[in-house]
Formats: C-alpha cells, sequence, structure tokens
C-alpha cells in the first residue's frame, strides 16, 4: 500500500512540475477512410468513405525539442453508394473513438510558433457500424456490421503526420495505417484500414 501511494505522489508531483509547458488542444477536421478488401485468389478491391473527427489532446514535453501527446477522439465516417442509376443503394454509417500516443519533435520558427513531427500508435474502438441497402423502394433495414457479419470493432493504427503551431492555433495533416485484418471470418479475407485527415484545433 505504501508503495501504491507512493507512486501516487510522484505521479501527482510529475503533473504538477510539468503542467506549466504542457498544451492541451482541443479541435476536429475531415478524415477519409481507404477499405482494402481481398478475397482469397482475387485483386483487391479499394473503397472509401469521408467523415470528420472532433476530439482533446494533451502534450506533455520530454525535452526542449521532444514530447509525448496522448489524445482521445470520436470520428464519424459515411459513404452513399449507388448502381443502375440508383436502383441499387447502399448507406453506411460508422462510428470509432480513437485513442493516439503520438511521440512529437518540434522546431521553433519565431515567436508563437512552431513546426513539429509526429509519429506513433493508436488504438481505435468501433462504437456502431450499420450498413441499409434498398432495391427501388424496398430497404433491407439497417444491419449492424459487428453483430450482423464477420467485421472487427478493434484495430491498431501506426502513423504519423506534420503539424504548425501559430499562436493559439494548431494545424495538423496526417496519415495512419490499420495493422490488424478486420475480416474475422477466417476464410481467407483481408480487409485493412487507412486514414488521412486533416484538422485545426485550439492550443489551451
Amino acid at each position: 500500500m505504501k508503495r501504491i501511494i507512493t507512486l501516487i505522489a510522484a505521479a501527482v508531483l510529475m503533473t504538477i512540475a510539468t503542467n506549466s509547458f504542457a498544451q492541451m488542444s482541443v479541435g476536429a477536421g475531415y478524415l477519409h477512410a481507404g477499405d482494402q478488401i481481398t478475397l482469397k485468389g482475387m485483386d483487391p478491391i479499394e473503397t472509401g468513405m469521408n467523415g470528420a473527427y472532433a476530439g482533446f489532446s494533451y502534450n506533455l514535453p520530454i525535452s526542449g525539442l521532444i514530447g509525448i501527446t496522448p489524445g482521445l477522439y470520436y470520428s464519424l465516417l459515411f459513404s452513399n453508394d449507388s448502381a443502375l442509376e440508383g436502383l441499387l443503394n447502399a448507406k453506411v454509417r460508422e462510428h470509432f473513438v480513437n485513442v493516439p500516443v503520438y511521440l512529437n519533435l518540434g522546431f521553433n520558427l519565431g515567436e508563437n510558433s512552431r513546426l513539429f513531427l509526429f509519429a506513433g500508435p493508436t488504438v481505435q474502438l468501433g462504437l456502431i457500424s450499420t450498413i441499409e441497402a434498398s432495391a427501388g423502394s424496398i430497404s433491407s433495414g439497417k444491419v449492424d456490421r459487428y453483430k450482423d457479419s464477420d467485421y472487427s470493432r478493434t484495430n491498431v493504427l501506426v502513423g504519423g503526420g506534420l503539424g504548425l503551431n501559430l499562436g493559439s492555433i494548431q494545424l495538423t495533416a496526417g496519415y495512419d495505417q490499420g495493422l490488424f485484418n478486420l475480416d474475422t471470418s477466417n476464410d481467407g479475407t483481408k480487409r485493412i484500414k487507412r486514414y488521412a485527415k486533416a484538422g485545426i484545433a485550439f492550443l489551451f
């Protein structure tokens, strides 16, 4: 018990010590997801979805140039696909949360401006994923892809990007590559996700 109390106290003291240098950012941005599906013995099929993300991160400096930035972000992706001149339609919606832990390397460009590179892993947890198909006026209703198909809700991403702080404004652009096969059918199908993003945040 004494050891646990000591560790908690040390963590609190470290947080207080770094708090004057730590910086929170709250922002949102554009998100594009590429979905590569490879069926056994066939060429990959590429699909895409667009959407947005919003959340916050907290940068904790390790040294003058290097910092670590954990965060929490909610994302929404959607697509509306049609075929045969609109007779066949499919609406897909995905909601998930991302928990990135980035290492960043910054360079001061002048007063209140900083250019930085960031890279690291992100843990992803799917919340809702639905697909609704229709043929003319006949709808199949919404199908929960996590419950009713071989589609995993968990993933780990690795990626990075570039950012720029200008006063209290932060601009970022980045890319993340999914590491896990999201198809759980065990029939040789591979489903890999990748994401491109660009956003703006306010620094506090």
